[in-house]
């Protein structure tokens, strides 16, 4: 009989270093904009539209990338992935200090940013911890995913910090952040990452069963081929749903800094921002734990798109900052389930052999949708002088994914 590995589980480890990557990925890109861009709207003399466009060229370029970062997941190495987007991102928020426009500052943001958080974004640490864990990947992934919401809380605060109480500039704050991914990120990805437990003699979840039971599961596993999802209608629904989801949660969040200003409460715009990141963390623990628990994924997401819709109206009745902080507070706890859940679908669907390949053939079809919703905000506000049109509609948009996500059929598997 085969001596079994007395090494204890490492799939635990693996999403520390998941939670950490997207932390450090999201966070120095996305995260830290929203407070950047109020110097740069002033110091460049642009629009708010043309500030807000940033992002949108960001994700729409990376979303164009992440079909084949999908492939590349599904067929090589996780970890060289990962150590060439980091080595990519790195040198890139670097670069970010000799952009003395707005052209260049679009320009290394769209394009070699954007490469750089494609490979070594939430994509490939959710692949990562699908070859590590089946039936405890809801919590895992949920617990992975943390690091995107803590990192909304953390960064705002951090780039704030840098910026208005040390004093450094927002070049210089990017040439910390580039420099602090080449130092430590990349380490921690060649010394730390293992691509699958069997490369260390240990299989998913760390559970007694024998290795040809898991070998076994393996194989049953469908490989789905990107026409084969194409024609399923299954892939478009859950693309659709999370199309809406997102474009209302990145619209909101892109201009609520604006529309504190706008209230005169600029002074508490990061204050406010961050506040949905604490509950978004909440969200993604108690949403994974209660699909591990069985509950339809479903459910999660309509409970999870209730209270972002319900959020956003709530703005409208706001008349403090404190008040204001709450309600994104609150609409964080909504959002922060849309990421895992959207990853716990495409794996339960399509299966973790085809998880890359799904949920990165999906990303071309959501981003449009979800980057759709900043400049649209822009433009109505640029035209109305308020939020009032920009934001019911960002909550209908929330609304109809509602219902949508009922149209979805699960594999019988996961009914039972």
């Amino acid at each position: 009989m085969k001596e079994k590995s007395i090494k204890p589980f490492l799939g635990w480890r693996m999403v520390v270093i998941a939670l950490s990557i997207d932390f450090f990925a999201v966070g120095f890109s996305f995260q830290s904009y929203p407070v950047i861009q109020l110097l740069i709207k002033k110091e460049l003399g642009l629009s708010t539209l043309m500030t807000t466009s940033t992002i949108p060229a960001f994700m729409l370029i990376s979303s164009l990338l992440l079909p084949f970062v999908g492939k590349l997941l599904d067929t090589f190495s996780i970890r060289k992935v990962l150590l060439v987007g980091a080595l990519i991102y790195g040198m890139s928020l670097i670069s970010l200090y000799f952009a003395y426009n707005f052209f260049a500052f679009v320009l290394i943001f769209a394009i070699p940013i954007a490469i750089g958080v494609a490979l070594m974004g939430n994509l490939s640490v959710s692949k990562l911890i699908t070859q590590w864990f089946s039936k405890k990947v809801g919590r895992a992934i949920g617990i992975a995913s943390i690091g995107v919401s803590l990192a909304g809380f953390v960064i705002p605060n951090l780039t704030n910090y840098l910026l208005f109480s040390i004093g450094f500039t927002w070049r210089e704050v990017y040439f910390l952040f580039g420099s602090f991914i080449l130092i430590f990120i990349i380490p921690l990805i060649w010394f730390f990452v293992i691509d699958s437990p069997k490369l260390i003699n240990q299989i998913p979840d760390g559970e007694d069963n024998t290795e040809k039971d898991a070998m076994s599961l393996s194989s049953q596993e469908v490989d789905w081929s990107i026409r084969d999802l194409l024609y399923d209608k299954n892939f478009w629904l859950l693309s659709l749903v999370f199309s809406l989801q997102f474009c209302s949660m990145m619209a909101v969040l892109a201009h609520i800094p604006f529309y504190a200003e706008e209230r005169g409460w600029g002074s508490y715009a990061a204050f406010i921002f961050s506040m949905y990141a604490i509950p978004a963390v909440l969200s993604k623990l108690v949403f994974g734990w209660l699909v591990e628990r069985k509950m339809d994924p479903r459910a999660g997401v309509s409970i999870s798109l209730v209270i972002q819709t319900i959020g956003i109206l709530l703005i409208f009745i706001t008349n403090t900052p404190y008040q204001l902080a709450c309600v994104i507070a609150f609409f964080g706890f909504g959002l922060g389930a849309a990421l895992p859940m959207s990853n716990i679908l495409f794996s339960r669907v399509y299966t973790p052999r085809s998880f890359g390949r799904s949920r990165g053939l999906a990303q071309p079809m959501i981003v449009p949708f979800q980057v759709s919703g900043t400049p649209l905000a822009a433009y109505l506000f640029d035209i109305y002088g308020n939020y009032d049109l920009a934001f019911l509609i960002l909550a209908g948009c929330s609304a109809v994914g509602i219902f949508l996500i009922w149209l979805l059929k699960l594999p019988k598997s996961e009914l039972t």
